[in-house]
């Protein structure tokens, strides 16, 4: 019956590309082939074990993953760059008050993992404070975390809070990341004990707030953590935030 109704949608014209919002967006607002052209999607053969992105080095990590110290989580998987199309995309979804484009970035990290062969049991996304959860009346990572279920058949697990709101870590040099996100999730369902996780963001930029989320589901039992992020800060924005 979902796959009759996502045929008469698309037949209908329902449900558009969420970029152009002009042609068909095959019954449940896929990303059309022409806009996904926009999108630097990142490959998944090759790729750095610490942001999910392109290496640029003879080693497992990038060059800028070489400047920190070891992650904590075990491998990393990026869908795109947060540049362009794709930068534009997310934003719309976290800051425009747009959690349907959720399902788009929902349908390309499903693609992703299928492709990367990724296993894991559980999914957990990365907390919001609850204050700003009152700005923007949604988790952007738990919507994504929902959609990424549904398309893999993995459960989710709110399994973290956020202890204590900090400031958006984009606009935080690299010692004023890990200084405001010390101590700053908690774990709050220890169904997790004994599970390989898939920790879900949004944009990873230095790894800084995964890796302190990985850390507190490592201490509280789970077996690993990798990392999906829908988006990676390019290489140059990344290496200008470790100054300072």
């Amino acid at each position: 019956m979902k796959e009759f109704l996502r045929r008469f949608a698309a037949w209908c014209g329902f449900f558009r590309c969420p970029l152009c919002e002009e042609k068909g967006g095959n019954g449940r607002n896929e990303i059309c082939p022409e806009c996904r052209e926009q999108l630097e999607l990142l490959p998944v053969k090759g790729r750095c074990r610490g942001c999910g992105g392109r290496i640029d080095s003879a080693l497992a990590v990038c060059s800028n993953c070489m400047a920190y110290p070891e992650r904590p989580y075990c491998d990393a998987l990026a869908v795109m760059e947060y540049s362009g199309a794709g930068r534009t995309l997310i934003r719309q979804m976290k800051f425009g008050n747009r959690p349907e484009l959720a399902r788009p970035l929902a349908m390309l990290a499903a693609e992703k993992l299928r492709e990367s062969g990724m296993e894991f049991d559980v999914i957990v996304p990365v907390p919001i404070h609850w204050r700003r959860f009152l700005e923007r009346s949604y988790n952007q990572t738990e919507l994504l975390g929902t959609l990424l279920a549904s398309e893999t058949g993995k459960p989710m697990i709110k399994a973290l809070k956020k202890t204590r709101a900090t400031p958006h870590q984009s606009r935080l040099k690299k010692s004023k990341r890990q200084k405001f996100l010390k101590n700053s999730f908690a774990l709050c369902d220890r169904s997790i004990e004994g599970k390989n996780i898939l920790l879900l963001d949004d944009v990873l930029t230095t790894g800084a707030t995964v890796s302190t989320a990985a850390k507190e589901l490592l201490k509280n039992g789970a077996n690993s953590v990798k990392v999906l992020c829908c988006a990676r800060t390019p290489l140059k924005i990344r290496m200008s935030s470790r100054n300072g």
